[in-house]
């Protein structure tokens, strides 16, 4: 159990960690030993290293740039894993009445138009998104033309908002951390993303779209986009404190973001579909090894140390066949069914993304997964006969009008995954368990005989 969380004088965030047994008197006070951004979760504690050595509050992405109070990092926030969470969207919307800068029509609620004039009215616009799932409010303008879409487009939406051509679509934010070490950040069609300048990009987007800038008459310079960029660039974000085994960077462990920064990374250096692939994608937690040979040593942090040893080794060699996931088991042109491990996926070592840019459909934005609070989109391909259908909430990479990309997302990176729940591309899993379940069932997953606590235990430590 989780017992305090404090900050002291000298800005040092101070955990009372103890295995949660009744009775239990507190465990010493142990510092995070970081100059940098450290946050409580569920878990324990994430923190944030930056290459510079400092979180520059002066840097544009913590200015507003725009005609709102926003910036950046109103829903990028250090605090919540470098996105936004859904408890820290209930008690901002509880401490302010909802009127905080983040509930905004241009982008959150459930219609551009929607009744705020009142705190009920409030509620009842931004609770079913913003606040219960974390999700921000994009319109996409589909426009399909016959010679380019290969699909049309019927939606059903809720609010009544969605036309054919224009559809409301919800998406958690992107965490805008460890983003250095990744193969993509967007649905991108290309077969290369150049990272430094698509977050560069992202600086002036996000200024139009979500703190309402003209672009027009005040387009965002290099001045800005520049150091933006390299600020996002330098962010690395993992969890450093286990709120039952102590520090992840104790007794020859290499948990924690300093650790992070250091591991190399580059394009496709670990693709399971090319000769040499490695199933050991993570081995931070080798050093724990040795507590997990005795599990009986009565000794409850020598105990959560085991687990997460034994998680890490659930990730990389617990096998299952990997079937019917669109972007991954039909590369070879027919569906092909592959025997594999989270770590086949999750596959950039000790970051957990995937290190090629290959958008996948593992059925998260299908319709029975979707919240009823979402329009649902009846795609339809053309030129077939009989028709074919597909009902999703999300069309992901699909938005660019191929009928075989529909519902694909990037595979995202792992890393500091306990600091930012709810998890998928619409925050339908509220926790790592959850999160865990619906790959289980999806894949029909053997994870008895404790596998399954293990394996939350070590994702909740990465």
């Amino acid at each position: 159990m989780w017992k305090e969380l404090r900050v002291v004088s000298g800005g040092l965030l101070l955990a009372s960690l103890g295995c949660g047994m009744e009775g239990d008197v507190d465990e010493p006070i142990t510092e995070t030993r970081s100059a940098l951004a450290a946050a409580g979760n569920d878990y324990g504690v994430a923190e944030t290293f930056h290459t510079s050595g400092t979180i520059d509050l002066t840097n544009p992405f913590f200015q507003a740039l725009g005609t709102n109070p926003r910036s950046c990092a109103t829903c990028h926030s250090a605090n919540q894993g470098w996105t936004m969470t859904a408890d820290a969207n209930k008690q901002l919307f509880k401490d302010t009445d909802g009127l905080a800068p983040l509930f905004n029509l241009v982008d959150e609620g459930t219609r551009p138009d929607a009744d705020i004039s009142t705190k009920k009215a409030r509620k009842e616009t931004f609770k079913p998104n913003v606040v219960d799932l974390a999700v921000t409010r994009f319109t996409r303008n589909i426009n399909p033309v016959p010679d380019t879409f290969q699909f049309t487009v019927a939606p059903e939406d809720p609010s009544g908002f969605s036309t054919p051509t224009s559809i409301l679509n919800f998406r958690r934010p992107t965490a805008v951390a460890n983003e250095s070490k990744v193969s993509s950040i967007l649905n991108t069609s290309g077969p290369v993303q150049d990272i430094p300048a698509t977050l560069a990009g992202l600086m002036s987007g996000a200024a139009g779209l979500h703190e309402q800038r003209n672009l027009v008459t005040n387009p965002v310079g290099d001045d800005i986009r520049i150091p933006g960029r390299d600020f996002m660039f330098g962010v690395f974000l993992a969890q450093i404190i286990d709120k039952d085994a102590g520090r992840l960077d104790a007794d020859g462990a290499m948990g924690g973001p300093a650790n992070l920064a250091t591991f190399p990374f580059t394009l496709g250096m670990n693709d399971p579909t090319q000769p040499g692939f490695n199933a050991k994608v993570f081995n931070i937690f080798d050093a724990w090894e040795v507590y997990a040979v005795n599990n009986h040593h009565n000794d409850c942090e020598q105990d959560a140390k085991a687990a997460i040893y034994r998680g890490q080794e659930v990730f990389n060699f617990n096998q299952f066949v990997i079937s019917g996931v669109p972007g991954f088991t039909d590369l070879s042109g027919t569906e092909t069914p592959v025997t594999g491990t989270c770590s086949t996926c999750h596959n950039t070592p000790n970051v957990g993304g995937h290190s090629v840019i290959r958008m996948m459909d593992i059925g998260t934005a299908d319709e029975p997964n979707c919240n009823p609070s979402f329009p649902i989109l009846a795609v339809t391909k053309k030129n077939t006969d009989p028709p074919l259908t597909r009902r999703i909430c999300d069309m992901g990479r699909g938005g660019n009008g191929v009928w075989a990309d529909l519902a694909k997302f990037r595979v995202p990176p792992l890393r500091g995954l306990a600091a930012r729940p709810p998890y998928f591309h619409d925050g339908q899993a509220r926790n790592i368990r959850a999160a865990i379940r619906y790959h289980e069932e999806r894949f029909n997953i053997d994870l008895s005989h404790g596998k399954r606590k293990d394996l939350e235990a070590f994702l909740g430590a990465l």
